[in-house]
């Protein structure tokens, strides 16, 4: 490679870096987000449905080797009941990460809850924030919602 070209290539990469452009060319290390959540809940407001309270829930995720795309883990609502979960994490804007995950519950079949929502680090912890929805639930007033976590 001549001199000329290897000096075009140097103000091409430096082009690339001072516009942002490397996070979607170089592949970024995912969200490491296994450990301890704190969160709560709340189910949206429907016509002729009582005004809902917040529920909170603790969630413990683990996930694959080296940060990888695959989560699960359990959550444990307030009453003890323990459900568990699967999902996967995708890059998000501006180093955050998409998750989605979903649980059924053994003791009603059909039954199913699909969360998706958002990984960012904020002062060293992780926080998601995002919305369910609720499949064959027998309570009306119970179809979706949003939540948040926290990282304990």
């Amino acid at each position: 490679m001549n001199k000329i070209a290897k000096i075009m290539m140097g103000f091409t990469v430096l082009a690339l870096l001072a516009s942002g452009l490397p996070a979607q060319v170089f592949p970024e290390k995912l969200c490491c987000v296994a450990g301890e959540y704190k969160g709560s809940q709340i189910h949206s407001q429907l016509l002729n449905c009582p005004v809902p309270t917040s529920e909170t829930f603790v969630m413990t995720i683990f996930q694959a080797k080296g940060c990888g795309a695959d989560v699960w883990g359990k959550i444990t609502d307030s009453s003890g009941n323990v459900f568990e979960f699967k999902g996967t994490l995708s890059r998000g804007l501006r180093g955050c990460c998409v998750f989605k995950a979903s649980f059924g519950d053994p003791a009603h079949p059909g039954y199913q809850i699909n969360l998706t929502g958002n990984f960012c680090l904020r002062l060293g912890k992780w926080q998601a924030h995002g919305t369910y929805t609720e499949i064959n639930n027998s309570d009306p007033c119970k179809k979706s919602g949003t939540w948040e976590i926290k990282q304990i």
